[in-house]
């Protein structure tokens, strides 16, 4: 097949996924349900999650295998559209797995900081084990620090880690350690954006990214300015060194006193305009509705494989947590007008 054909293949493939997607009439029954069992019920009879629900019985199921069950069908679509994308692919499939991995990392240390690391065990994906340069298995038998960063000798993750280990006693600086190792990540993904890609591919990858960046800074910036007053030099820190902002929007942003200041040193943007135009909740909903709006745009427009691949990965875990919301909302009796806000699709 020739290169073109191939190309043409995976889109077609991708797109034939993306249109078995959650529908807006999907999502209000789902938010009509009463129960878990209820939306298990509805996702097992009338959406394309039947065949990953088919042997799960609603009356017992429980709500952490049920988001295990949707996060594996979520990672096996992504890995089979991988299959078809030879050379290029395989870079940035590394990047969703290191995406994947951060998230493990951090969920068990989390779970560590509030003395219960044992409960790792009930929501590791084994699904995972066989892609994955992180023992899983090893960091569920983990009870403390030092067994933590034992798991990451031999990874790529071990000497970002070294510096944000703890002295004895001392908790580990969660924030700080994600920070670097999305640093890692991201620095891995622009590497493999400049030499592994073609103009074209390079250039719509950029234009990807480079956009959802800007949106990670902002909300980055924003909440430690609202919720934490931290200085520029921490705000400066936590952001990414991509995107597209001046340096003097940088700088204001670092600089704002308040998160009313942070929005108003991004008005002018492309960001700031599109955040106008928004509605949400809060400013964290910021970043699911403009990724979910520049990959959903890709799916529909882009002609690169890899660019359609990527951005069919974002909006599909965009309705994982869709119904990961909607089960917590449904679970503990939320307010049904504020749930169905937060529903993006």
């Amino acid at each position: 097949m020739s290169s073109s054909g191939s190309a043409n293949a995976v889109l077609a493939k991708m797109r034939a996924k993306y249109g078995k997607r959650l529908s807006p009439k999907d999502y209000e029954s789902l938010l009509a349900c009463k129960s878990v069992a209820e939306i298990v019920a509805y996702l097992k009879n009338n959406t394309y999650y039947d065949t990953v629900l088919k042997t799960v019985n609603e009356r017992e199921a429980h709500r952490g295998r049920l988001e295990l069950i949707l996060k594996q069908k979520l990672f096996d679509d992504f890995y089979s559209l991988c299959r078809y994308l030879k050379g290029t692919g395989e870079y940035f499939a590394e990047f969703i797995i290191q995406r994947d991995e951060i998230d493990q990392m951090i969920r068990f240390l989390t779970l560590l900081s509030s003395n219960s690391p044992q409960d790792y065990i009930f929501t590791m994906p084994m699904y995972f084990t066989k892609h994955t340069n992180v023992d899983l298995s090893a960091l569920a038998r983990a009870r403390d620090t030092d067994q933590f960063f034992a798991v990451l000798h031999g990874t790529p993750y071990e000497k970002i880690a070294a510096p944000y280990r703890p002295k004895q006693g001392d908790r580990v600086n969660i924030p700080e350690l994600e920070n670097a190792l999305y640093r890692y990540c991201y620095d891995y993904l622009y590497n493999a954006i400049e030499t592994k890609t073609s103009k074209g591919e390079r250039k719509a990858l950029l234009e990807m990214f480079d956009s959802i960046i800007d949106i990670m800074n902002f909300v980055r910036v924003f909440r430690l300015k609202k919720y934490y007053n931290e200085s520029a030099e921490t705000a400066k820190k936590f952001m990414f060194p991509y995107g597209t902002f001046s340096q003097q929007t940088i700088d204001k942003m670092i600089h704002a006193e308040t998160g009313k200041e942070v929005f108003e040193a991004v008005a002018d943007t492309k960001l700031g305009k599109n955040i106008a135009k928004m509605e949400y909740l809060y400013a964290g909903q910021i970043q699911e509705i403009g990724i979910f709006g520049i990959t959903k745009k890709n799916i529909r427009f882009s002609t690169h494989p890899v660019v359609g691949m990527l951005s069919y990965v974002f909006v599909m875990q965009q309705e994982y947590s869709n119904i990961v919301s909607i089960i917590e909302g449904v679970r503990y009796g939320a307010d049904l007008s504020q749930l169905r806000m937060i529903v993006i699709n």
